[in-house]
């Protein structure tokens, strides 16, 4: 499970990028230098990531009256000097956090990026040379905000319906589990295992809050009961954007559900002799993904 899983992250790490994979990651790492730069008084790695033309300025919001106001211009050499401030003044930090990076566009010559850290939000300007990508230009507002994490990170849906049901009585409306059932569940917590849900979403059925307890009680997280029949909402999405988030339902909720998170209708609902369906939604600001496994 642990191999499937690896090849599903590798694969949803694509981008919509049509440039060779290397530039990107090259990138990301030249972001990353240029973050440890200043986190860690690193000159030597802010070096590797700005070219000595750097310009860079920024907009800080007063405290008092909100209004964003022009910060001055950060040249190449006081950026390095700064780095080595912090240094002296054992003001470095290891933060995760308040640490992103997001390329948004490759072109041949230059490249757009968006960078979340302490300070607040960048957005960068790159440019190649010599096989070398570095940073040309920085434009940021600050303070660092929390909505900075949720816009920099993408909101992750796992969909499941719920385990096998009890059959034994067609009158039943709201039926336990069965063994079985009970077993895919615990299963279903074991397969979630490496994965980090935020939050726990069930119908509030016995079926499905069963199916959602060993997987909530894994990650300690409190199980949120949602309205099948107004399962997608504004209110939904912007308390789970930049989150991780395991939804439980029915054979026609769930994968209705995935499709409203696509806003397309890609997914069939489900047969009544499959409880093994997962369904993975990815969302950022500028993409959407899925994809569908078979979980036995």
């Amino acid at each position: 499970m642990k191999t499937l899983f690896a090849a599903l992250s590798l694969f949803l790490s694509f981008t919509i990028f049509s440039q060779d994979l290397s530039d990107k990651a090259q990138i990301e790492a030249t972001l990353n230098n240029y973050i440890d730069g200043f986190y860690q008084g690193d000159t030597t790695k802010l070096k590797a990531a700005i070219k000595p033309r750097l310009y860079k300025f920024g907009y800080l919001r007063d405290k008092e009256t909100g209004d964003f106001k022009y910060y001055q211009h950060l040249s190449y050499e006081n950026a390095l000097k700064l780095a080595q401030t912090l240094k002296d003044k054992g003001r470095t930090r290891t933060e995760t956090k308040m640490r992103s990076v997001k390329v948004l566009e490759i072109s041949n010559h230059i490249a757009a990026a968006k960078v979340t850290a302490a300070w607040g939000l960048d957005y960068v300007l790159l440019s190649k040379d010599d096989g070398k990508w570095m940073i040309e230009e920085v434009i940021w507002e600050g303070p660092f905000e929390e909505k900075f994490i949720a816009e920099s990170q993408p909101s992750t849906y796992y969909l499941i319906r719920h385990a096998e049901k009890d059959r034994s009585d067609n009158s039943n409306e709201d039926p336990h589990l069965t063994e079985a059932g009970k077993k895919r569940a615990e299963n279903w917590a074991s397969t979630f295992k490496d994965v980090k849900f935020d939050m726990v979403y069930s119908t509030n059925y016995h079926r499905t809050k069963e199916t959602a307890l060993p997987t909530a009680k894994a990650h300690d997280v409190e199980i949120t009961y949602y309205d099948p029949n107004n399962m997608y909402s504004k209110e939904f999405m912007e308390t789970t954007k930049g989150k991780t988030v395991l939804i439980v339902g029915h054979s026609n909720t769930t994968p209705l559900f995935a499709n409203a998170l696509l806003k397309e209708r890609k997914y069939n609902e489900i047969t009544e002799d499959n409880n093994a369906n997962l369904y993975i939604v990815t969302l950022t600001n500028d993409s959407k993904t899925s994809t569908l496994l078979k979980v036995d």
